[in-house]
């Protein structure tokens, strides 16, 4: 469960959401020029297959490396306990040479640990490591019990010149409690061989996180990604707003992890080295996809509005915009009783099928305690009618 939620029901509770530090607002999705699109029909096609030794997680990005389409995900709860104890570990991954999602995707795997449980992609660090094995139990060595540092990812990228896979993710200490958590930074892990894991590089060797590219304090960059040439642009977008607005950097797919070769766009074709002069160039949650369709000849942009399981898209001409105002693609499912709202919906553009008129959407819909599932919806999509004069 990710904070947007917990603040957004602290502005939604009593009233003014002036006495709420950081609820704040920005202009709706009506607001830009047409999307050129319009929606013919979406269909439920089920469940994504999981395997049994999990019980639920979120996230759901993906990418293609290694000639699998990769899954990543955030906090997962396992069935049991994994070769440390654990039921709960920050991330998951699972893999799969199934490109044609139109009747479902299947043959999905995961690496295994010592003891047969699904790994983690993302690696601590020794230090985290010893800290989360530190308040591990109940008792526990040190307190407070349950505390740990959790890995997060975000977007996924090919870098095919330099024959690796880029994955974004968040740093996290997490506290006991609900909504205790806090991220501390965003940074850039490396892939360079399938058979491996990503590595976390030292970014700031004399900082207490050494892998961070950007700090708590700026947007969550890599909460969309894309590749154009040898450019990577990534999209930030800030975790404690209602309407959530995302920036957008930029950088040579070369010099990813240096800070200085860095630009964020600034509006009217500018772009700035600086973070903090960023622009917003649109709202929408802080996790989406950005992706060229080929058939619009647009960018496409898709996400769920925050606390709402309405699932929308955007286009744009080029990754920073002009975009344009929202078009409804379907609404999601609801979670069961009791569950946390649909926070995950995102496109899968190596599933786009008729050169994209065609695109798969899939989002996780809480089913139980710590059990969740990923639903899978192809959108078909037609170029919208335009007036003759």
């Amino acid at each position: 469960m990710h904070k947007i939620y917990f603040l957004a029901a602290l502005c939604l509770a009593g009233g003014s959401v002036l006495a709420i530090s950081g609820c704040s607002f920005y202009p709706s999705g009506n607001s830009g020029p047409s999307a050129g699109v319009t929606v013919v029909q979406s269909t439920d096609r089920g469940a994504i297959g999981s395997n049994p030794k999990i019980l639920g997680r979120d996230g759901g990005y993906s990418g293609v490396f290694g000639g699998y389409a990769v899954w990543l995900y955030g906090d997962t709860f396992l069935t049991n306990p994994n070769a440390e104890g654990q039921t709960l570990i920050s991330d998951s991954w699972s893999f799969t040479s199934d490109f044609n999602a139109q009747d479902g995707i299947t043959g999905f795997q995961e690496r295994e640990d010592s003891v047969g449980a699904p790994a983690m992609l993302l690696s601590l660090s020794a230090t985290e490591q010893a800290f989360n094995a530190a308040h591990a139990g109940n008792p526990c060595q040190e307190q407070p019990c349950g505390a740990r540092w959790a890995l997060w990812p975000g977007a996924m990228v090919a870098d095919p010149t330099r024959n690796r896979a880029l994955v974004f993710y968040q740093l996290v200490s997490a506290q006991p409690g609900n909504f205790n958590f806090q991220t501390v930074g965003y940074s850039i892990a490396t892939w360079q061989n399938f058979a491996d894991l990503p590595l976390r590089p030292a970014i700031n060797p004399a900082a207490e996180h050494p892998d961070l590219l950007f700090s708590q304090n700026q947007p969550s960059f890599g909460s969309a990604a894309l590749v154009d040439r040898d450019t990577l642009y990534a999209y930030g977008c800030y975790n404690s707003e209602l309407s959530v607005p995302c920036v957008l950097g930029r950088v040579d797919l070369a010099d990813v992890t240096n800070l200085s070769a860095w630009t964020f766009y600034v509006g009217d074709e500018n772009w700035s080295s600086q973070p903090s002069d960023a622009m917003w160039v649109f709202t929408a949650n802080h996790i989406l996809n950005v992706s060229w369709n080929g058939y619009l000849q647009k960018y496409v942009a898709v996400y769920n509005h925050p606390l709402s399981g309405d699932v929308m898209m955007r286009t744009a001409p080029a990754p920073e915009g002009p975009w344009s105002a929202e078009v409804m693609a379907f609404e999601a499912l609801a979670p069961a009783a009791g569950q946390g709202p649909i926070d995950d919906a995102q496109a899968h553009p190596e599933y786009n099928a008729n050169g994209g008129q065609t695109m798969l959407v899939t989002y996780t819909r809480g089913t139980g305690p710590f059990r969740s599932e990923e639903r899978l919806v192809s959108v078909q999509l037609q170029l919208a009618a335009t007036s003759s004069k």
